[in-house]
């Protein structure tokens, strides 16, 4: 069985790469740093607050963790291929109907 990264390590990794410390997120959070710090301290956290953080940082870590699932959804979404197709189709039609317009 795979392991998963922690979110609060995917948080404080990408904290990093922007160039944030703890006191840069606790104050965009509107919360205590002492809240912040127990956050970031823990690999769990609450949906609505990494919603919160999400937000703040401009970072979908909801996708980063589905990603770590590694689980194939048939619930009817496309492949990345699929929509490839689906769009080259696309533009097919509307130049055959666009055609089929100019020879009225």
């Amino acid at each position: 069985m795979k392991k998963y990264e922690p979110i609060n390590e995917i948080i404080l990794f990408e904290m990093k790469k922007q160039g944030l410390n703890t006191v840069d997120l606790s104050r965009r959070l509107n919360l205590s740093r002492s809240s912040t710090y127990y956050i970031l301290s823990r690999p769990n956290i609450q949906i609505d607050r990494l919603w919160e953080i999400c937000e703040v940082l401009q970072i979908n870590f909801f996708q980063i963790l589905s990603n770590q699932l590694q689980i194939e959804n048939s619930d009817g979404l496309l492949a990345d291929e699929e929509k490839e197709a689906l769009k080259a189709e696309n533009k097919t039609l509307k130049e055959v109907i666009k055609l089929l317009g100019s020879a009225n």
